[in-house]
Order: C-alpha cells, then sequence, then structure tokens
C-alpha cells in the first residue's frame, strides 16, 4: 500500500513532464518565399502609359477632394460624390432680414463665408449660427462648381437637373437649387455641397437644424441683394456701378478658403467614394473620350456628352443614392481610400519635385547651375535610393556582360514597387463596388508609372556604376547625356501627374505675403465687380490668369494688394 501511494503521488509529476516535453523537435521558422516569377512582358521598364489613359486624371481627381487648391485650379469638376454633414456640425448663414430660411437656402461652413452674405445698410444685417440634429445627406459636386462663371463650372449639376449645359442662366442659383431638391426627394437628400472661395452646403431644408445664435453684426460692403425665388430665364443680367472692394475687407474670405487648400481640406463633408460617379470613366462615359481629345486638362469639361451617356449619368446616380443611409457612410470593402490615396502623394510628391530640382543643374537657366554633373548625377542617384529602398531586392543585379539591353534584371524591383500598395486589396475585390473597381485601377497604374520612371532612371545609374557613398567610375561629362534624358522623363512623369501641389508660388511669397490660386471672384486686376468678368470676357483685361489660374503672392498686410510686388 506504501509502494502504491508513493507512486500515486509520482504519477502527476511524471505526465506533466510528459507533457511539457515536445514529441518533435522544434522546427526552423518559415521563410517567405520569394517573389512570383515576373512576366517581363507585363513589366516592361520601356512601355508608358497608352495616350487614353485616364488612370492618373482620377487618381488626382479623387485625391483632391474637398481640397480648396486643386479644385480651384481645375474649375470643371469631373465627379459627383454622395457624404454626410455629421450631426453637430456648425453651418452659418447671412441674410439681410429678421427671417429664418424655410425653403431651400445656402449656408457654409466657415462665418467668414456667410458673412459676406451678411451686408448692406444698417440695421439690415443679421448673422444666424446653426447646428445639425442629425446626419445630414448631401451630393458634392467637385472643382470650383459654385462660381458664376463661363467654362464648364457648373456642368455636373445642370445636366442632373436640366440634361444640358446653360451658361445663360449662371446666376439662376434659387432655381436650380430648387430643381436640384426636387430632383433629390425621391433620395431623401438633404442637400448639396460645392465650392467658390470657400465650401458651402446648398440645404433643401432646415428643420434637420437647430438654432445656436442669430445676431445682427455691422454692416460691410455694398447691400446684397438675394436672387429672386423664380428665375428668369432672360438674358443674363449686367452689374454695373458696384463700388471697389480693398482687400483689407474680402481677405478674411479668402483666408478662409485657404484653411482647406491642402490634405485633409475641409473636413466637415465625410464624403463616401465607394459610391463616386467619375466623368473620367470611360467605360460609364465613352462620348466623353473624343470631347476630351486634343484639349488640355484645364479645358476639359462635359458639355458634348451624348444622349446615352447622360442616361447613364442618372442611372448610375440612382444605383448609388437608392440605398445610401443617414448614418456614417458604409463602404462596400471598407477600404480607407481616401488615406490610401494620400500615402502615394505624400510618399512621391516631395521626392519627385527635389529630383527635378536636381536634374534641373543641367540648365544653364536654372537657379541651382552646375557644369559638376558628377556632383549632379550623384545627388540624383541617392534621391532615386531613397524611394525606391523598400524595393531594390539583394538579387537584383545586372549582368556584368551588359547583355540585357531590355533591363530584365530591375523588372522585380519594378513589381515589387508597384504592387506594394494595391496587391494587398486583392482578396477584397470581389467586395469591390463599381466605383471601388476604378478606384483601384487608378490606383494600380498611377503607382506603376511612377515606379516605371523611378526604376527606370534607377537601373540605368546602377548599371553606370553609380552607387550612393562610392566614388564614380566616370568622369563627369559622361554622365550629362543621361542627366537630360533623366530631366525629360522626370518632367514627363510630373507633367502626367500634375498634382496641384507642385503649384507654388516662385520665388516663394515674403512674410507680409500670401500665395494665393486665383479663383472666382477674385482675379487679378478687378476683384470688384466680378459680375461683369463672369459675363463679358471681353473686358477681362487679365484673361490669361482667368483661364490658366497660376498661384501669386498677394499681399495681407497693408496696404492691401491684389498685384505681385
Amino acid at each position: 500500500m506504501r509502494q502504491l501511494g508513493i507512486f500515486a503521488f509520482l504519477l502527476p509529476l511524471v505526465f506533466s513532464f510528459v507533457a511539457q516535453t515536445p514529441l518533435t523537435a522544434p522546427s526552423t521558422p518559415t521563410l517567405p518565399q520569394p517573389l512570383i516569377q515576373v512576366d517581363v512582358r507585363q513589366w516592361n521598364l520601356s512601355a508608358s502609359p497608352s495616350v487614353d489613359s485616364v488612370s492618373h486624371l482620377v487618381f488626382d481627381t479623387v485625391a483632391s477632394l474637398l481640397q480648396h487648391w486643386s479644385n480651384s485650379r481645375y474649375r470643371n469638376g469631373h465627379s459627383v460624390t454622395p457624404g454626410i454633414v455629421p450631426i453637430g456640425t456648425l453651418l452659418y448663414h447671412g441674410r439681410e432680414n429678421l427671417e429664418i430660411p424655410t425653403g431651400p437656402e445656402w449656408t457654409a461652413v466657415d462665418p467668414e463665408h456667410s458673412r459676406a452674405f451678411c451686408r448692406g445698410a444698417a440695421p439690415d444685417c443679421w448673422h444666424l449660427t446653426f447646428v445639425t440634429t442629425r446626419s445630414l445627406r448631401v451630393l458634392h459636386f467637385d472643382g470650383s462648381s459654385a462660381s458664376k462663371i463661363y467654362g464648364g463650372t457648373m456642368d455636373t449639376q445642370d445636366f442632373l437637373v436640366w440634361n444640358r449645359s446653360h451658361p445663360d442662366w449662371i446666376f439662376d442659383e434659387a432655381e436650380r437649387l430648387r430643381d436640384l431638391c426636387e430632383w433629390g426627394r425621391k433620395y431623401q437628400l438633404d442637400g448639396f455641397s460645392r465650392m467658390q472661395v470657400d465650401f458651402e452646403v446648398m440645404l433643401c431644408d432646415f428643420s434637420p437644424l437647430q438654432t445656436v445664435s442669430y445676431v445682427q453684426l455691422s454692416p460691410e460692403g455694398p447691400p446684397y441683394r438675394r436672387p429672386a425665388t423664380t428665375a428668369s430665364r432672360g438674358p443674363a443680367p449686367t452689374f454695373t456701378g458696384i463700388p471697389q472692394s480693398p482687400l483689407g475687407k474680402t481677405y478674411k474670405l479668402v483666408e478662409a478658403g485657404a484653411w482647406h487648400n491642402f490634405y485633409p481640406g475641409e473636413s466637415r463633408i465625410k464624403l463616401d467614394l465607394t459610391r463616386l460617379v467619375s466623368f473620367y470613366d470611360t467605360d460609364l462615359f465613352p462620348s466623353l473620350v473624343q470631347v476630351r481629345s486634343g484639349l488640355s486638362r484645364l479645358e476639359h469639361r462635359i458639355d458634348g456628352i451624348s444622349e446615352r451617356d447622360i442616361q447613364a449619368y442618372h442611372e448610375r446616380l440612382d444605383e448609388v443614392l437608392r440605398d445610401f443611409g443617414n448614418d456614417v457612410p458604409s463602404s462596400a470593402s471598407s477600404v480607407d481610400w481616401r488615406t490610401l490615396y494620400h500615402v502615394i502623394v505624400e510618399r512621391y510628391a516631395d521626392r519627385l519635385e527635389m529630383l527635378r530640382y536636381i536634374l534641373n543643374a543641367t540648365e544653364p537657366t536654372a537657379e541651382n547651375y552646375s557644369q559638376n554633373h558628377t556632383q549632379t548625377m550623384d545627388s540624383a542617384m541617392y534621391r532615386l535610393h531613397m524611394m525606391l529602398t523598400s524595393y531594390a531586392l539583394q538579387t537584383a543585379t545586372p549582368p556584368m556582360d551588359g547583355s540585357d539591353e531590355d533591363r530584365v534584371w530591375a523588372s522585380p524591383v519594378f513589381q515589387h514597387c508597384a504592387t506594394t500598395h494595391s496587391s494587398s486589396l486583392f482578396p477584397f475585390r470581389s467586395s469591390f463596388s463599381r466605383s471601388e473597381l476604378l478606384l483601384s485601377k487608378a490606383l494600380e497604374d498611377t503607382n506603376r508609372e511612377i515606379c516605371r520612371i523611378v526604376v527606370k532612371l534607377w537601373a540605368e545609374g546602377i548599371e553606370a556604376g553609380v552607387q550612393p557613398g562610392f566614388p564614380l567610375r566616370a568622369p563627369g561629362d559622361e554622365f550629362l547625356p543621361v542627366l537630360k534624358r533623366w530631366k525629360a522623363d522626370v518632367d514627363g512623369l510630373m507633367g502626367w501627374l500634375d498634382w496641384s501641389t507642385w503649384r507654388k508660388c516662385r520665388p516663394a511669397c515674403g512674410v507680409e505675403e500670401v500665395c494665393y490660386m486665383p479663383t472666382w471672384p477674385y482675379f487679378k486686376k478687378t476683384p470688384w465687380p466680378f459680375f461683369q468678368q463672369a459675363l463679358n470676357l471681353d473686358f477681362i483685361d487679365d484673361f490669361e490668369e482667368w483661364r490658366n489660374p497660376t498661384p501669386r503672392c498677394i499681399r495681407i498686410l497693408e496696404p492691401f494688394d491684389w498685384h505681385n510686388p
């Protein structure tokens, strides 16, 4: 019995020891498998995008949504996107009487904007502040879609409610909003968001808002005459005798718009990109391919779209709005497209700009002109190395005999660079909405072309024996033809991408100035009277700036001035 007791005592220890002893020797951790075999035909460094490619246009349009700078330059919007104005958001409204709007009216996201509509002879200047009591369903028109000028800024709205562009109705805003609200009633839309000098939300009904304050302010500027509730449909009005408005009284409005110049832009409007409709979608709007043919992007507009494509516009909006909810925007795949696009811009914008600056050193007219081509080559190669530091595979080396004329050896680097931000999305493609398939292709094609050019230049530098930090094998003069080719490639890439973040004031503005992208209604020579400018281009003495907005410095301290110093 005593032996049995000892055995009973030891038995749990034996089982405990056995349980903790591995049955087999620990295995060696599995190393990740190498990249799949590269299809050289697919990852050919010499294959540039088709001239009909629109992926870069979709990419920049989406990457620039709700950002004032880019949409001031490219005024003719090409996308329509459902969105939400969250509960608790403040909206502002200025008017000339003691009435709270009951029907369709305009609100601003910044009080400086609404204050511009609260002016005139005292005491007729009232300013209202509202707060949303629930989320508002809105439809956002990109570009400068609230600018009252010829050329296509309101096309996406006009084709929605009137099936054609109406340049003679650009001031018929009350009628436009009324018809938009009538159209959007079946989708329970609360309003529409647009941009001019600042962002605005056009509301169909003020019942979802609660009044926070209703105050009387001292008047500023000439009296504002609110548009009639019914449009005249007659000839466009002519405005004369409007006093010149000094910049000092209008700069605060320009300043408010500039708060939203770059990412994240106007953050109080939450867009659902899974429901975006883009007029650069060539499958949906094929007729616009011919309309845009041979034109610069500044001239792109949707006027000229076919009847069939107008019908497709209505059908696609019906599809995306039919189940549009009243809460946080739903996503078919939950991919954060807005952030993903920004990652690409953030990763390459400054680096490409610096690379172009370095390569400009080969031009005698450049501010950094240098005849030390060895140093220029070394600096350029260092920048290329920085952009590819996560993609330059150890196995990617050129053959010693120089037999690889097509640089197939660099194709794995090209593939790795071009797919890093998109290959992880493949498992979710089955849940992508139609809009997301467009966004995915735009992302893939844009990132691919960036990587193609960067890898192409890097590979040529490697073959020339250039390694950052190591002595160069060739005299500097031999690098000049290479640097010239690189400059042309980088200029071509940046021109193709055409990111507005590269549009800057050069030289940079002084401390008492700010860089300003000209937009309606404040152009170079005459911030007032802007109505005459909008309606009669023959009167514009700064037509080129109106046609091709270019950033310039304006003074923001007395004496205020719209002109360059």
